[in-house]
């Protein structure tokens, strides 16, 4: 149940998009302690994006999890900016994380909802 959406201005080779989405999952189960079972991630690159009047590399993340533990969100934002400086070479002050905690019966899957 847990979603992040990746969104860059910055263009990701097709051959590096399969690690990112795949260290990001890993990441992504990891901060929540959940099954990356059920981890989904998307990756947006080459989107237009402008931040603070500039083009320069950019990003805007979306985690949406069930229960989301809202206390931990600035232990998230740290280690989540860590990795998109890291793997993208964007500069924390660059990005913006938007953090969801969806009603159970808000979120659906396998044809019902939780």
């Amino acid at each position: 149940m847990p979603y992040l959406q990746i969104q860059t201005n910055i263009d990701i080779k097709p051959e590096r998009q399969a690690d990112l989405l795949k260290s990001a999952s890993e990441i992504v189960a990891q901060i929540l302690n959940k099954s990356e079972n059920y981890v989904m991630v998307a990756l947006q690159a080459k989107t237009p994006m402008l931040f603070a009047g500039t083009e320069q590399a950019t990003a805007f993340l979306i985690l949406k999890s069930l229960r989301l533990p809202v206390e931990n969100t600035p232990y998230f934002s740290q280690t989540l900016c860590s990795f998109i400086e890291e793997k993208l070479q964007i500069q924390k002050d660059r990005i913006y994380i938007e953090f969801i905690n969806p009603e159970p019966s808000l979120w659906g899957w396998n044809g019902r909802t939780f």
